[in-house]
């Protein structure tokens, strides 16, 4: 069997509407091949057709493919965190050798998981975090109610990357978590000023955030104009496709973003509004 003409045919199922026959395809493809990588991809395309029905199976014949090869079981558990498994990726990294890397990773799985007081341990144990580290801590202490802390995190972390979109992105969560939403607007006005691809995904994130769908989607729209790649404007595109009640469109949002940064958290954030 072919996996390339399988997963050909499987994207032309989806395409023409006949997603009841994907499944079983499916089970054959991975019975015949079972390594990693053909289970992710599996996974992938299941999820989003929004069924995964036999996920379970497929997270076990996982985990079976990857045993003796720590560098295989972090890769993997790196696409089930992605493909919005933090629980069995986090039950994976615990067997794993403590480094930088499984710190990380596993401090993402346990804010995921809403564990917020574990995530912030773990990533206080790196010794080298980076700058996503640290834009993760901002969320962190924001998630425990720990606002100014946050805040404060979060605006020496701009000051040291002003122009990172994943650092301007967290000054402002932090700032709307803090209830400073006349300053996260503020903020994003004077962004506006720049008329990048980057600027317009922050200010339709806050739009959202603060209740204005319209703005918001008109923004993610620019962002993604600007710049068709530009994951944090498809993201917020698709949420607020997703909200509207567009669901097939947030779908097809989402399996852009999979198309463009495979595995990319982003789309997974997407499809959970399509299943609201």
């Amino acid at each position: 069997m072919d996996r390339e003409a399988v997963f050909a045919e499987l994207r032309s199922d989806i395409a023409e509407g006949r997603t009841d026959q994907v499944p079983g395809k499916v089970t054959a493809l991975v019975e015949e091949q079972g390594d990693m990588v053909t289970i992710l991809s599996c996974m992938s395309i299941l999820k989003v057709i929004n069924d995964e029905s036999i996920v379970p199976g497929l997270v076990e014949k996982l985990k079976t493919s990857v045993e003796g090869s720590d560098d295989l079981a972090f890769e993997a558990a790196q696409a089930l965190r992605a493909l919005g498994h933090a629980t069995e990726a986090y039950g994976m990294l615990k067997k794993l050798p403590r480094t930088g890397p499984v710190d990380s990773l596993a401090a993402r799985c346990l804010s995921d998981m809403e564990e917020h007081e574990m995530a912030l341990d773990r990533l206080q144990t790196l010794k080298e975090p980076s700058v996503r580290d640290l834009c993760l801590m901002v969320s962190t202490l924001g998630s425990l109610g720990e606002h100014r802390k946050a805040i404060e995190a979060s605006e020496g972390l701009l000051a040291s990357h002003p122009k990172v979109y994943e650092v301007r992105a967290a000054y402002v969560s932090a700032l709307l978590m803090g209830g400073r939403d006349k300053d996260a607007v503020k903020y994003i006005r004077a962004c506006l000023k720049e008329k990048t691809a980057d600027s317009n995904a922050l200010a339709a994130l806050v739009m959202r955030v603060t209740g204005n769908l319209k703005a918001a989607g008109g923004y993610a729209t620019r962002a993604v104009q600007l710049d068709p790649k530009h994951i944090g404007g498809m993201e917020t595109l698709g949420i607020c496709l997703a909200q509207k009640g567009e669901i097939e469109k947030a779908r097809i949002v989402a399996g852009a973003i999979n198309e463009i940064s495979p595995g990319d958290r982003a789309a997974v954030n997407v499809l959970s509004y399509c299943d609201l």
